[in-house]
């Protein structure tokens, strides 16, 4: 069965479960956790994300965050492959180090937020090995009992469900997750409608109706009018940017190709994988590439290139609206938002 999409809307809750690929560890030694804390503060702040919780295990990852007007995606794919080129470089190691799709369950923050806090912090307790959840290092945890963790966790909102002084507040949060000590794994926090959704039907008919609000449209620039402009603004033929050759000089503009088309013109990687003639995963390495460090000069080279301008407007999917208006005579092409303006 192919997998459904994944619905993103600003304010959506997700937990989100990364798992090392074929269960191997992810982290070998403290610096690769401080790292992977680093890369999650990082992408938290660049597209102010809320994270309620985390928790790193030897070989998988929990975590609670709320997206803002990017979508989970982008936050996950940022941090997901930032980590692993760290990773990678700092062991001498190569491949793949997540395994394949991460799960992110969209949940009921009313119902759920509290109760999967609690969860999330006590996963050191139901390891084989377990360790003490109060002197866990690397949870938020801590920062509910007002140590500093490396990652800005959002506290206030839970807190303020055990009392109106920090003292009180903290005091109610610690007898609720002693509470939950002994629970083991806990099958209903799993228990999705679809494999993605967290909640009653209320629930699911709320997210339903946000899936049904009327998505931003994207340009329409057809796919090798997208090659030539960007073999133009990068000097090479267009046919190289398809070829299965590899060279280290087209990866750059292979890159900008991938993450135009997918962000500009909603291709998306499946299709794009067909394309250029490359596995899905690496479409999504070649995109998370760019995004890291964006070219905005050759970005707005190929604008100039395609005689493309934009009005935008902020939306709650992430994903900017593009207006296109037509001159007197002669049709304009689309015009394309300047990405610069809405993806920081």
């Amino acid at each position: 069965m192919a997998r459904k999409p994944r619905v993103e809307f600003e304010g959506a809750l997700y937990h989100v479960i990364a798992r090392g690929n074929y269960r191997r560890d992810i982290f070998r030694d403290e610096a690769d956790r401080l790292t992977y804390l680093d890369r999650l503060e990082h992408y938290r702040e660049r597209y102010q994300c809320v994270v309620y919780a985390y928790v790193l295990m030897s070989n998988h990852v929990h975590l609670l965050i709320e997206t803002g007007t990017a979508g989970l995606s982008k936050i996950m794919q940022g941090v997901q492959f930032s980590y692993t080129q760290r990773y990678n470089r700092r062991h001498g190691a190569a491949g793949h180090l997540f395994q394949g799709r991460y799960k992110a369950i969209l949940c009921d923050r009313d119902a759920y937020l509290l109760e999967l806090v609690r969860y999330i912090h006590l996963n050191p307790a139901r390891m084989k090995r377990a360790e003490d959840p109060w002197r866990y290092r690397w949870s938020s945890h801590r920062a509910y009992v007002g140590k500093t963790t490396p990652v800005r966790v959002q506290t206030t909102f839970v807190l303020k469900q055990f009392g109106s002084s920090a003292s009180v507040a903290r005091k109610g949060y610690l007898d609720f997750v002693k509470q939950g000590m002994g629970q083991g794994h806990l099958d209903r926090f799993y228990a999705t409608v679809e494999q993605r959704f967290l909640g009653d039907e209320r629930f699911i008919d709320e997210v339903e109706n946000r899936k049904k609000e009327r998505e931003p449209a994207k340009i329409k620039v057809g796919f090798p009018r997208l090659v030539e402009g960007v073999a133009s603004v990068y000097g090479i033929e267009a046919v190289r940017l398809l070829s299965t050759e590899r060279k280290r000089g087209w990866a750059e503009p292979r890159s900008l190709l991938v993450y135009a088309a997918r962000e500009w013109c909603g291709i998306k990687t499946s299709v794009l994988a067909e394309y250029l003639h490359r596995d899905p995963s690496m479409i999504s390495r070649l995109h998370a590439a760019y995004a890291e460090k964006r070219d905005k000069r050759s970005e707005s080279e190929l604008q100039r290139w395609l005689g493309i301008k934009s009005i935008t407007h902020a939306c709650p999917l992430g994903v900017c609206l593009v207006s296109v208006s037509r001159g007197m005579g002669m049709a304009r092409r689309p015009r394309i938002l300047a990405p610069e303006s809405c993806i920081t």
